[in-house]
């Protein structure tokens, strides 16, 4: 059992607090930190953990043996240094950085501490992803060409959260929203290596872009396209085309699957339903399980990186209106 610490109480940290505490044999919150424990002593009492605002408390406390974030991404790069310096295992929300210096600074301050790393890219763990991921690695599609995804959402009002700024949410949605499909891309085609994006606001009432294209140039030479909406029903979407067929994750509950016929034109769709997974719970018990020795964390320190870059490269690409190339 790994005893851990929540860093940040807002909507989001209290989520990951319910997905684990008093259900899991893998790891406990014993302890939360948040800027304004006023806010959160109910919740922190109803979880049955003492909640304070200070974090380096929280590092010096020796029942506390891994740090989970769910804080501002500006201050990501600090706390996770502070962590790994302090001996703690580090769990943190995503974007991992903001920066790709800043990631692989977070990242060289794990190693050379020899502590565990996870980000919470939770849907890696979704039963439909795993399938669609088997099927691209097995050559089921044949070499990927070709990769997709839209994630979309109306993301709240302008007094929601500190999200809702373009400091903490550079290119729109694709920090909160967006960067989950980019995870999975890269985790279906391999490192991307060249990005064109253009964002826009057009229908949002505050001051962050509502509308984010991006096309994307894979390492393995498959192209890929994004959209991330921060406006609208909700929809997510990722799928890999091969030239032996196509196969979708549709929500978070469904694979959609195409296969091309012999010989011939056309193909026929066929559906599996999944039933409902806790992919919070599984993302946590990775990550104790990792901190305890056993199987790494499925999203590597390159997979970090280089989604951090892309991150980056997006908003870079956007703001001057040029393809931007990830070495």
């Amino acid at each position: 059992m790994i005893d851990a610490a929540i860093v940040g109480l807002g909507r989001w940290g209290e989520a990951l607090v319910n997905s684990v505490q008093g259900k899991s044999d893998k790891i406990r919150f014993v302890r939360a930190v948040t800027r304004t424990p006023a806010k959160a002593k109910d919740f922190a009492a109803k979880a049955g953990i003492p909640v304070d605002s200070d974090y380096d408390a929280a590092l010096k406390d020796p029942a506390v043996r891994a740090i989970v974030l769910a804080t501002p991404h500006t201050q990501h790069a600090d706390q996770i240094i502070a962590a790994a310096r302090a001996g703690k295992h580090v769990f943190v929300e995503k974007p991992f950085t903001l920066t790709r210096a800043t990631a692989e600074q977070a990242l060289e301050a794990c190693r050379k501490a020899k502590v565990a790393v996870g980000v919470g890219h939770n849907r890696r763990f979704l039963p439909p992803l795993i399938e669609l991921k088997r099927m691209a690695a097995s050559g089921a599609l044949g070499p990927l060409l070709h990769v997709e995804g839209i994630f979309a959402v109306n993301i709240g009002g302008p007094n929601d959260a500190w999200r809702n700024s373009r400091a903490e949410s550079p290119a729109g949605g694709m920090t909160s929203l967006g960067i989950h499909a980019l995870d999975l891309m890269i985790g279906l085609a391999g490192p991307v290596t060249e990005v064109t994006a253009m964002t826009q606001r057009r229908a949002i009432s505050w001051d962050i872009d509502d509308t984010t294209v991006m096309l994307f140039r894979h390492k393995s030479g498959a192209t890929g396209y994004l959209c991330t909406l921060a406006q609208g029903a909700r929809l997510i979407m990722v799928r890999a085309f091969g030239p032996k067929g196509w196969a979708e994750m549709h929500g978070e509950r469904q694979l959609i699957r195409c296969m091309a016929p012999p010989g011939g034109m056309g193909g026929e769709e066929q559906k599996t339903d999944y039933p409902a997974f806790d992919s919070l719970n599984a993302e946590l018990e990775a990550f104790a399980a990792a901190a305890n020795g056993g199987p790494a964390y499925p999203v590597t320190p390159a997979e970090i990186v280089n989604g951090v870059a892309v991150l980056e490269a997006i908003d870079q690409s956007a703001r001057e209106k040029r393809t931007v190339t990830i070495g």
